[in-house]
């Protein structure tokens, strides 16, 4: 939610930055695997207990998976390939995360456990939402707005690597979340569903 309400704010100095890199000639496909690189490199710093680091890591891989969006508007060269590119080793990056605290605190492996489960299902009711609804935004696909974004869930890994000792409490809240977000997506897309198989019948 943190990245739809708020991103207005901050995407005049992104395109700022984003300027710098397109005349580096930097594309936006190597932003996206930079992002990836240092996003995944985080659960290693995790393992090895060097969480300093590690929030660095995860933050600067946060603003370069922002800067690859606008880096590609900027230059007219948005696709629905890049944006897939980018779900997925997004996604790839918060299971290194929980990976690396499941290594270092492995106590907890049950919510561990919990998170990438609420987490399969939230994305694939996003995934669903991108193929059934008709993209009216200036993305690649149509972006489902939920309780729970990109945003949120960096701010929630960081506090876990602030304050280990809460981790489990913490993911615990956020796992609800995350399912509250998936819960009212999966009812709109069967609304939306029951809507196009009304319509299609009446056609007949």
């Amino acid at each position: 939610m943190i990245d739809t309400k708020a991103r207005h704010f901050f995407q005049p100095a992104f395109d700022r930055i984003g300027w710098g890199l397109v005349r580096l000639k930097i594309r936006p496909t190597q932003i996206t695997v930079a992002a990836f690189l240092l996003g995944v490199s985080v659960g290693p710093a995790i393992v090895f207990y060097k969480l300093g680091t590690a929030l660095l890591l995860l933050w600067i891989s946060g603003l370069l998976d922002v800067l690859d969006g606008s880096v590609a508007r900027l230059t007219g060269k948005s696709s629905k390939a890049g944006a897939f590119m980018d779900l997925i080793m997004d996604r790839m990056v918060e299971a290194a995360v929980i990976i690396g605290f499941a290594v270092s605190f492995p106590q907890h492996s049950l919510t561990y456990i919990i998170f990438l489960t609420m987490v399969i299902f939230n994305f694939s009711t996003f995934m669903a939402a991108g193929a059934l609804f008709q993209n009216a935004g200036i993305k690649s696909m149509h972006y489902d707005v939920g309780i729970v974004e990109r945003t949120e869930t960096f701010l929630v890994f960081s506090l876990m690597l602030l304050f280990p000792e809460y981790l489990n409490w913490m993911l615990m809240g956020f796992n609800g979340l995350i399912l509250c977000t998936g819960l009212i997506r999966f009812r709109k897309l069967i609304r939306q569903a029951r809507l196009i198989d009304e319509n299609r019948m009446e056609q007949i």
